[in-house]
C-alpha cells in the first residue's frame, strides 16, 4: 500500500471530512479524490510512468492535487518554485527530463502542458520526487528520492500527530524545499487538514488570524520564520505545537519559542536523508541538541565531542537514492565499513553519550540562509559570468535578529559597474533569495597566507558598512 492509496481509503471513508482549507475555501476529502483522480487521467496522457513531472505554482489546495496525481499515477514530481527566474526553471526541468509541466495560478486550478525534453529523464525505478538544491558547481543539483522512502519517513512522524482532534498542519513552505512535502503529506495520512493561509510575509495579520480561526495544531518553520512570527506578532493558538528546523537554532531564540508555544521539536537532516533525520522535544532544560535519530537512520561521527566535533555521516535507511547528475556527488555518498552506504553531510558536530546529536558548523561554503541552503559558489559563478566581473567572492554577514544572517558579495571588476545592472544579472539566473543583498567593488580580494579568499577579512570589512537596523516591534 503506497501513500495515495492510504490517503484514498481514508477519503472514502471519511469523504465529507476537509482535507484542506485556504482562501479560495475548504475542499473535503471527496474532493480531493474527484480532483486527483481527473488530474491523473490528463497526466497518464502525457508522461510515461515513472517518468518527471514538473511541478510549478504557490503553495495551496491545487499544487497539493498535483502532488497527490504524481503519486496516483507512479509520476516523479518535480517541485519547481514559482518565483524561480525563468532561466533556472529551463534548466531543472530540462536536467530532470521531464515529461510534462503542470502550472498552478492563483485561482488553484492546474493547468498541464507537455514538454520536448532535451535529454534523457532523470529516473530510476521506484523514484518519488526530485529536489534541486544549491550546487557547488555553480548550478543546482537534483536530489532523487524513491517513494518508499519518503512513505517511510512520513510514516515514522505521523505519531507525532496523536491528539484528541485531528491535525490540523499549516502549509508555509515554498514547494520548493523539501519539508513542504510533510506540510502537504502528512496530515492526510493521518486523517487531518491541510491549513493553507496567506503568505506571512504578504499579510502577517492575516496569516495568524486564517491559522487562528481555522485551528492550526501544527506549525512548521525555519528559525528564520519563527522570528518573523515573533516580529509581526502574529496571533497564533496558543497550543499550536512548533517544528523548527533548516537551520541553526540558537538557545536564546530556542527558549523563548519554548515560552511561547505548548510543544516545540527541533528537526535535523539534509535533503539527501529524506527530509529530517533527527528530532528534539526541547525543554528549558535542553535546548542545544536536534535530538535522536528516528526512522532507521544512524548519525556518526567517530572520535568527535564538543570540543573536537567531526563531520556527521549517515547511514542505514532514508537516504536519497543519489543525484540526477552522477558529478554531482563529489564523494557525498560513501561505504562505510560496518554501516554500508553512508552519507557524508559537510555538518560538524558529534553524538553525545545518550545518543544525542549536536551541531557545530560546516566544513565547507554551504550556508543557511532563511532555510535554503545555498553554495556560495554558486553565487560566485553568476557573478562571474557577467563579462565585466573577474573575480569575486560570496560570504554572509549577521543579520538584524539575532542568530540571522544576510548575503554579501565583493567582486573585482576593470570599470565601475552599476549594483542595479549586477543585480538585475543575477536575477536573471539565481532565486530571489541567492542575490546578495550589498554588493562592494574591491581591487583584489584578500587572500590568506595559504592563498585562499579571506572571508573572514571580507565580512570584517564590510559588516561595519552595511549593519543593518535594529529590528523594532511588531506590525
Amino acid at each position: 500500500m503506497n501513500l495515495w492509496t492510504r490517503i484514498a481509503e481514508f477519503a472514502a471513508a471519511r469523504p465529507h471530512r476537509p482535507a484542506c482549507i485556504g482562501v479560495d475555501g475548504e475542499h473535503t476529502y471527496a474532493d480531493l479524490l474527484s480532483d486527483v483522480a481527473a488530474l491523473s487521467g490528463r497526466i497518464e496522457e502525457l508522461a510515461p510512468r515513472g517518468h518527471v513531472v514538473a511541478v510549478r505554482g504557490q503553495r495551496g489546495y491545487g499544487t497539493l492535487t498535483c502532488l497527490l496525481a504524481c503519486l496516483a499515477t507512479g509520476r516523479v514530481y518535480l517541485p519547481v518554485d514559482e518565483r524561480w527566474p525563468a532561466r533556472r526553471v529551463e534548466l531543472v526541468v530540462a536536467e530532470a527530463g521531464a515529461a510534462a509541466l503542470l502550472e498552478v495560478g492563483a485561482d488553484e486550478v492546474p493547468r498541464i502542458a507537455p514538454i520536448q525534453a532535451t535529454g534523457p529523464a532523470a529516473t530510476r525505478p521506484g523514484l518519488g520526487y526530485v529536489i534541486f538544491t544549491s550546487g557547488s558547481t555553480g548550478t543546482p543539483k537534483g536530489v532523487m528520492v524513491e517513494a518508499v522512502v519518503l512513505e517511510e519517513r512520513l510514516r515514522e512522524l505521523i505519531p507525532l500527530l496523536a491528539g484528541e482532534r485531528p491535525a490540523r498542519f499549516v502549509l508555509n513552505t515554498s514547494i520548493s524545499f523539501d519539508i513542504s512535502l510533510i506540510e502537504l503529506l502528512l496530515p492526510l495520512l493521518a486523517g487531518g487538514t491541510v491549513v493553507c493561509p496567506p503568505p506571512l510575509r504578504v499579510d502577517p495579520r492575516g496569516f495568524g488570524d486564517f491559522v487562528t480561526r481555522h485551528a492550526g495544531t501544527h506549525m512548521q518553520g525555519t528559525p528564520s520564520f519563527f522570528k518573523l512570527i515573533e516580529a509581526f506578532d502574529a496571533n497564533l493558538p496558543a497550543d499550536l505545537e512548533v517544528w523548527c528546523g533548516g537551520e541553526a537554532l540558537d538557545a536564546q531564540f530556542a527558549s523563548r519559542l519554548v515560552d511561547r508555544f505548548k510543544t516545540v521539536r527541533n528537526f535535523y537532516g539534509p535533503t539527501e536523508a529524506t527530509i529530517w533525520c533527527t528530532y528534539h522535544n526541547l525543554t528549558p532544560d535542553a535546548l542545544d541538541s536536534v535530538g535522536l535519530p528516528f526512522g532507521g537512520t544512524q548519525v556518526i561521527a567517530p572520535g568527535a565531542d564538543v570540543g573536537q566535533p567531526a563531520e556527521l555521516v549517515l547511514a542505514g535507511r532514508g537516504l536519497a537514492a543519489g543525484y540526477v547528475r552522477p558529478t554531482d556527488d563529489e564523494g557525498r555518498f560513501v561505504e562505510l565499513s560496518g554501516h554500508g552506504r553512508a552519507y557524508r553531510t559537510g555538518d560538524l558536530g558529534w553524538v553525545a553519550a545518550d545518543g544525542r546529536v549536536h551541531v557545530a558548523g560546516r566544513i565547507d561554503h554551504q550556508v543557511k540562509v532563511n532555510g535554503y541552503r545555498l553554495e556560495l559558489t554558486e553565487i560566485e559563478s553568476a557573478l562571474e559570468a557577467h563579462p565585466w566581473v573577474r573575480q569575486c567572492a560570496a560570504f554572509i554577514l549577521p543579520g538584524s535578529e539575532e542568530g540571522s544572517v544576510r548575503l554579501a558579495a565583493a567582486y573585482v571588476a576593470d570599470d565601475a559597474i552599476p549594483v542595479r545592472r549586477l543585480r538585475e544579472h543575477l536575477r536573471g539566473v539565481l532565486p530571489a533569495y541567492a542575490v546578495p543583498g550589498h554588493l562592494r567593488r574591491v581591487d583584489e580580494l584578500p587572500l590568506t597566507t595559504a592563498g585562499k579568499v579571506d572571508r573572514q577579512l571580507l565580512r570584517e570589512t564590510v559588516a561595519p558598512e552595511t549593519a543593518p537596523a535594529t529590528a523594532g516591534g511588531g506590525r
